[in-house]
């Protein structure tokens, strides 16, 4: 049994809208929850006198009294750890608890502070622009100017979903997150793309006042694909949520928003969007609904 899509069209454009309010007010008041990338900080860079493991690394912090610390591997043997801001005495305190844990073999200290969080930002900024100027100078060129504002609105959604979330649940914000919402960009443009694709095929056989009807029907002839496509994409997403390691699982988890957001964008924002802009066309508008300017004509003419 088909779904009627565009039936429905305002209580999808409700969920999200209402998904996107909680989201808002969390993020009004309760904000992020910024890692220490953004923050004032202190990093240390350390190699040990024995092979070891991230996992061994982080317990060795969290004894400290550090369980916040984010722990990654930056080559052979070498490993930094990013903390909250130190005193010279903590940093002592640290570097006791993994020579008794671990063994150090050599260590070096450096302050992070909140620029370079700034600057994360204000590249991700710039690269989301560039993005979507490119993505609606290509989009109206390949289909029309509707299509375009459809999917940027709808890419809009998406990120406001994924920052909407992470303020609700309270999960912290580090670079990956940032990466990943890039990588989010691209995947809900593609999803998108299928839809409106088919839809730019079947638009010559829309009869007037059909045009909801062809574009149910050309979301189903792409759902089983959008479908296929959107769990294969999550079957390694999953698993790195699942079993990678911190830094892994931050980037894991916002792309498993953002897919989701991106799966449900393509077809119950961008494609209700541009359904509501092309039913206003005279050559889809329905019979019975005249345009303005028959209005206008009519009211001469009598």
């Amino acid at each position: 049994m088909h779904i009627d899509f565009m039936g429905k069209k305002y209580l999808w454009f409700a969920i999200s809208g209402l998904i996107i309010l909680v989201g808002m007010v969390s993020l009004l008041t309760r904000g992020l929850n910024l890692s220490i990338d953004f923050k004032s900080g202190s990093r240390l860079v350390v190699s040990f006198s024995k092979a070891t493991s991230v996992d061994e690394v982080r317990g060795a912090t969290q004894k400290a009294g550090y369980g916040d610390a984010v722990v990654q591997t930056i080559g052979e043997g070498r490993y930094q750890i990013t903390l909250p801001s130190l005193t010279p005495e903590e940093e002592t305190t640290v570097i006791a608890n993994l020579g008794s844990s671990i063994g150090v073999a050599d260590k070096s200290w450096q302050s992070v502070g909140p620029t370079f969080g700034r600057q994360v930002v204000n590249s991700m900024l710039e690269a989301i622009i560039i993005s979507w100027l490119l993505m609606i100078a290509y989009v109206s060129f390949r289909f029309e100017y509707k299509y375009a504002v459809a999917t940027i609105v709808a890419l809009m959604h998406d990120l406001l979903i994924t920052v909407g979330v992470y303020s609700v649940v309270g999960r912290e914000v580090t670079t990956a997150t940032v990466a990943a919402v890039l990588t989010i960009l691209g995947y809900s443009l593609y999803d998108t793309i299928i839809v409106f694709d088919r839809v730019r095929e079947n638009a010559p056989r829309a009869r007037r006042g059909a045009y909801a009807a062809m574009v149910n029907e050309s979301i189903w002839e792409v759902m089983a694909r959008s479908i296929i496509t959107t769990l294969l994409t999550l079957m390694p997403v999953v698993c790195l949520l699942l079993f990678g390691g911190e830094t892994l699982k931050d980037f894991a988890f916002a792309l498993l928003v953002g897919i989701l957001s991106g799966a449900y964008s393509s077809i119950f924002v961008a494609a209700p969007l541009l359904t509501l802009w092309k039913e206003r066309e005279p050559r889809y508008k329905a019979k019975g609904t005249p345009a303005k300017g028959a209005k206008g004509k009519a009211a001469r003419a009598s």
